[in-house]
């Protein structure tokens, strides 16, 4: 259904998880859940018209003869989305790691996706998706794009170390915590913090913590018992766990674990609908 690719350049290695690239096999239609994550998408589009309601998008295919390009990026979001294809879509998406987006923008994320999924109207941007359709080595291309528009920024460190902190399983820091580890108000830091990353640093917390928790579901050769989840995911008991659950993912922890498939290995964890 889709291919993962894993980019070439060490610069781009440290910010961008992979490439993936829709191929001939995805289904003409295909609607999954996709689940809060700590990671930003964004995807290139040819010959697609994008709808967007309610934490739905929709993806339709066009005529043929249309060849238009679009790109569409997702913010942070703490309930599932939907996302439903209708037709032969061509996709190629980068998968950015945290805070590894903002190195390839110029603007703060807050302001170019500040909701769950919106449309991208850089004009550079969309050039190089005209050139990406068209090139015979697309990745190849689409590399040289991106290292093109990279600047290493040093004002992000702070932020850096805050997300190794929410990020960390041996240790519940608190917002105020971390504030204050960083020398930060606690207003400073979350202004800067919710400008950058485009979400409070409370709810980057949740979404970090829920991401381990799975990680540590499927990436274990044990089976684990939601006890044991709870705690190594650094929830305080057992209760609060399944709200978060069923706040993040509007399901309860034994039904989504039994329910999410596992796409391209174990990279990708979907609803498939």
């Amino acid at each position: 259904m889709l291919k993962t690719i894993v980019p070439r350049s060490p610069t781009l290695r440290q910010y961008i998880e992979a490439f993936y690239v829709f191929d001939a096999d995805l289904p003409e239609h295909l609607s999954y859940l996709a689940f809060p994550h700590t990671n930003t998408g964004l995807s290139f589009f040819k010959s697609v018209s994008i709808e967007r309601d309610n934490f739905k998008v929709t993806i339709r295919e066009k005529q043929p003869s249309d060849n238009s390009v679009c790109i569409e990026i997702l913010g942070k979001y703490t309930q599932p989305v939907f996302v439903n294809y209708e037709g032969a879509v061509e996709e190629i998406s980068i998968v950015f790691r945290p805070l590894g987006i903002n190195r390839f923008l110029e603007e703060d994320l807050l302001n170019i996706a500040p909701d769950y999924s919106q449309p991208f109207f850089n004009q550079r941007w969309l050039s190089a998706a005209e050139q990406l359709f068209n090139s015979q080595n697309r990745i190849e291309y689409l590399e040289a794009f991106l290292l093109s528009v990279f600047k290493e920024k040093e004002e992000y460190k702070t932020i850096e170390q805050s997300l190794a902190m929410f990020e960390n399983s041996l240790e519940d820091y608190s917002v105020a915590a971390v504030a204050e580890q960083l020398g930060l108000n606690m207003k400073t830091f979350q202004r800067n913090f919710t400008k950058i990353m485009a979400c409070a640093p409370s709810d980057y917390k949740r979404i970090a913590r829920f991401r381990n928790s799975i990680n540590s579901k499927f990436q274990s050769k044990e089976i684990k018992s939601l006890t044991s989840l709870t705690y190594e995911s650094n929830y305080t008991d057992q209760s609060y766990f399944i709200r978060e659950f069923r706040k993040l993912t509007s399901q309860n922890p034994k039904n989504f674990f039994k329910e999410v498939s596992l796409v391209d290995g174990d990279k990708i964890v979907w609803e498939i609908l």
